[in-house]
């Protein structure tokens, strides 16, 4: 941007412009470069030049001009003089979207402002106040006793915030002070000022990026068009702020087709946290879009109180691990937060090959206690989402195991040395031998590895002890030992058994 002293227009308009200078001096602010120019007009030729040239200056940017010429500014045309400033605000201040740029700037000022009940671009700048809170907005501290100033001072209120925001900010007085405080504000006056708090690096602009910086440290930001194209970056502001991302645990994907999906993600974890959207997904996930969209929606976001996340607001807990084939399981949901809204949660559980037994939950106050019962066996997992996102604890991991060995449940029978011991296991139909595995341990800790039978859906092992003492029978299924394994066998030597005479 050129250094200069800055000019200003004032509320006519119709008047202030007609020489070309300030015209010039406007858009060589906007642009930032130098546009040739009579310094000092002294008729009605000259100035109709030095408008010619501040309008050969816009085009050459891009900006096509309909209907509106020189001598329509120099003969004072407000209408059409109105409508060249909002072209260059629209062109400079806001860039490229479908959305009206009046409400996204609105939209903006509103979010940063939450005190002030930002309405319009005229009356209620008149006082200076809303003018002032801005500037402590975009510099904390910059303006800090804002909400004490006299109302009925507006004309002193704007000279003193806009001389500051000249100083520190760089922001051009474009106005008079007494006409941002004049009740007869037009609308496009106002909104030419303002824009000048909102274009890229401007002082709010930076401001809400320094924000959003602090909130998600960990994506690096450095702008509000591409760092928030794939919609990342909004996913981890919800959930920094406690909202819902569904899938948030299994990572987000950068990839352009996921894009729009994660703004939807977005949109309904905002919506959660009382963050309503600007834009539909897609046109936030538009790399064209102005910057102004995404810092209006972010800015949302600054005053949100924070909240528990989702699926920290519920615990999942089961007190087994392993379960036999057709043995209900019972799991415990632990609510630690007052407000869990039960219509919210999903519960789930997964076997073998994609089973889905069924799953029924009974809520109470602070939980809830959900029961499955595994008809085939393998591993179950059971999953419980809050609001998308899955719960603390999940999933809880549940094997389900064959029925276990027919045999007493103290342990197999006392045998001798030399004796066959059978291990029967009952394998309830679920086949799959090769994942049994039998093997016996001598008193002495020797290890024998003993084959395994499939009889008609009994698994059989047997083996012969060789050695007295108590024998250690391990039967797994799956690496995992099945309810009640290891087993205990006693085994004697008759040959050392003596009978006495009484």
């Amino acid at each position: 941007m050129i250094e200069q002293e800055p000019k200003r227009l004032t509320h006519s308009l119709e008047h202030d412009l007609s020489d070309g200078l300030k015209l010039i001096a406007l858009v060589e602010q906007l642009t930032g470069r130098r546009i040739r120019k009579i310094p000092r007009p002294i008729n009605h030729h000259q100035w109709l030049e030095n408008v010619q040239f501040a309008l050969n200056a816009i085009e050459e940017d891009g900006i096509k001009l309909v209907n509106i010429g020189n001598e329509d500014i120099v003969n004072g045309n407000l209408k059409l003089i109105l409508g060249l400033i909002w072209s260059l605000i629209n062109r400079y201040q806001i860039g490229r979207t479908n959305f009206p740029p009046k409400k996204l700037m609105l939209a903006w000022l509103q979010a940063v402002l939450p005190e002030c009940k930002v309405k319009n671009f005229t009356t209620d700048w008149n006082s200076g106040i809303y003018l002032s809170a801005l500037l402590d907005f975009c510099q904390p501290g910059l303006f800090p006793h804002w909400r004490e100033l006299d109302q009925r001072q507006g004309q002193r209120n704007c000279e003193r915030a806009m001389e500051l925001a000249q100083k520190e900010f760089g922001i051009p007085m474009v106005l008079d002070p007494e006409y941002l405080a004049s009740p007869h504000l037009d609308e496009l006056s106002g909104m030419t000022y303002l824009s000048y708090f909102m274009k890229e690096n401007s002082p709010g602009y930076t401001s809400t990026l320094e924000w959003a910086r602090k909130a998600i440290p960990q994506m690096r930001l450095n702008n509000f068009t591409t760092d928030f194209n794939d919609g990342t970056a909004v996913c981890h502001l919800v959930k920094s702020l406690g909202g819902p991302v569904p899938g948030y645990k299994d990572g987000l994907y950068t990839s352009e087709a996921e894009w729009v999906p994660n703004w939807e993600k977005a949109h309904k974890g905002g919506a959660k946290l009382g963050v309503t959207p600007l834009l539909k997904p897609k046109e936030m996930a538009d790399p064209g879009i102005s910057h102004l969209a995404p810092m209006a929606y972010v800015a949302r976001y600054i005053w949100c109180p924070r909240r528990m996340s989702p699926g920290d607001r519920i615990q999942v807990s089961c007190d087994t691990r392993h379960n036999r084939v057709g043995v209900p399981v019972n799991f415990q949901l632990q609510f630690l937060e007052d407000d869990v809204d039960i219509n919210d949660i999903e519960v789930s559980v997964v076997g073998p090959r994609g089973v889905r037994p069924p799953v029924d939950v009974d809520f109470g106050k602070n939980g809830g206690t959900g029961t499955y019962i595994p008809d085939v066996h393998g591993m179950y997992q059971i999953v419980v989402s809050y609001e998308g996102e899955k719960c603390r604890g999940c999933p809880v991991a549940v094997r389900a195991t064959p029925e276990g060995p027919r045999h007493t449940v103290g342990g197999i029978e006392p045998c001798a040395v030399g004796s066959i011991v059978e291990v029967l296991v009952n394998s309830n139909g679920s086949g799959g031998i090769e994942e049994v595995d039998v093997t016996a341990y001598s008193p002495s800790e020797k290890e024998h590895s003993l084959p395994v039978h499939d009889d008609n859906g009994i698994y059989l092992a047997t083996f012969q002890p060789d050695e007295a003492g108590e024998w250690s029978i391990a039967v797994t299924y799956e690496t995992e030992h099945i309810e009640g394994s290891p087993y205990s066998c006693f085994v004697f030597d008759p040959n050392a058994v003596k009978v006495r005479e009484s």
